[in-house]
């Protein structure tokens, strides 16, 4: 069974992976990255590695191997992803007292005593040679803005402070104050799962599929139901204690199949009907499972009138503001004025100006745009027996797990 996973999601006031620090200043990891605009343009960008993503996904995964009584290390059940590195790494991860004699019995002893290693892969490399490499059996990558949103994207370091005032501490150190950077955009998502080698042996040529354990099922159904935990709370990144960011996802897509099928790029919006092109070309046995933000899906016209309500509540508490202000400092004048001449022409002249911004403005022309390629997505998957679609992201992923466990 193959599980691809391609999406869009909106990440706000994030420091979900940060690089070096440079005195009292933490940097968020950036990435080069193209973008066709009458040419080629490079942009440096905030990003979130793979290898965040990876440690995120394994660490839920051997919280869930454990409650369900499969086989985790004691590193890797510590959160700690050495992986089998070399002999000392081994012989601790496992309590062994000396190391098999053979590459394809040290990846067997690997395999059927943590889950982790064998979902996540290992590389074993002794000083003395004879490593063993095992791939890993899922697949992710960096988190990149989405092309709409790409030239609106920034990163700001915010100013933190913290004090020792009031105890005997203030004379060494008093207030520290630092540096972090942090960043908002809508980054793409994507993630791939093969199970055809789970509780296999790969690495020796003569031993490849070879099954070395009993509970292949309850391996996979593990890893499908940590991916609907992992999906659903979002349990990847740094610094979450205290800068946890506010996360809505804008779309999703998991293909369950039952051969290798990946969802098309979620760079540009145009991916989803992109992916049901695809599904109607080349269909393997596969089935789709779309979510579509509901809120990215309503009309421009609504927006329009949301902000149109906000500038007219704006407007009204300014002109009580002034009301009352000019009551209180200039109450000879306050009579004499024409509240009503003077609020037809603020009104006017503020919603024109306001209006004029909206519609030109970056965030109402990426909705139309966006939503344009949603609704022609949605409309070609009308009819599709093996194409449903969401407006719930929930039931999106539970169905899509679901269906998962069923074709095992």
């Amino acid at each position: 069974m193959f599980v691809s996973i391609r999406g869009r999601v909106l990440v706000n006031v994030e420091a979900l992976n940060m690089t070096e620090s440079v005195g009292n200043y933490v940097k968020h990891r950036r990435v080069p990255v193209i973008l066709p605009s009458g040419g080629y343009t490079a942009f440096f960008v905030p990003a979130i590695s793979g290898e965040s993503i990876a440690h995120g996904f394994q660490t839920v995964l051997a919280k869930i191997a454990l409650d369900n009584n499969l086989p985790v290390c004691k590193l890797c059940s510590r959160g700690i992803f050495l992986k089998s590195t070399n002999e000392d790494v081994l012989k601790e991860s496992f309590g062994l007292s000396s190391i098999p004699n053979t590459e394809h019995e040290i990846e067997k002893t690997v395999i059927k005593n943590c889950l982790v290693e064998d979902v996540g892969g290992f590389l074993y490399a002794p000083r003395g040679g004879g490593q063993v490499k095992r791939t890993s059996n899922f697949y992710t990558g960096y988190m990149i803005p989405v092309r709409e949103a790409l030239e609106s994207t920034v990163i700001e370091p915010q100013l933190h402070t913290r004090y020792a005032l009031g105890t005997k501490y203030v004379k060494q150190q008093g207030q520290m104050i630092y540096y972090i950077e942090m960043s908002s955009s809508v980054y793409t998502f994507s993630y791939d799962l093969d199970t055809r080698f789970i509780g296999k042996t790969t690495y020796d040529v003569n031993h490849v599929g070879e099954t070395v354990v009993n509970d292949v099922r309850s391996r996979i159904e593990a890893t499908l139901k940590t991916l609907q935990v992992f999906l659903t709370e979002m349990l990847f990144g740094a610094k979450r204690t205290r800068f946890l960011p506010v996360v809505e996802w804008e779309s999703l897509i998991i293909a369950v199949a039952n051969d290798t099928w990946t969802v098309l790029s979620p760079n540009s919006a145009g991916y989803v009907l992109d992916t049901i092109v695809k599904l109607d070309r080349i269909n393997p046995n596969v089935k789709l499972f779309i979510y579509v933000n509901p809120d990215v899906l309503s009309e421009t016209s609504e927006y329009v009138r949301k902000k149109t309500r906000e500038l007219v509540e704006s407007m009204k508490n300014i002109i009580e503001e002034w009301k009352a202000n000019i009551k209180e400092k200039l109450p000879e004048y306050a009579e004499k004025i024409d509240w009503d001449k003077i609020v037809k022409e603020k009104l006017e002249k503020l919603i024109s100006k306001r209006l004029s911004e909206i519609t030109e403005s970056k965030d109402m022309r990426y909705l139309s745009m966006v939503q344009e390629k949603y609704k022609k997505a949605i409309e070609a998957a009308k009819d599709k027996d093996n194409v449903r679609i969401y407006d719930n992201f929930i039931a999106c992923v539970v169905d899509a797990v679901k269906e998962g466990l069923e074709r095992l």
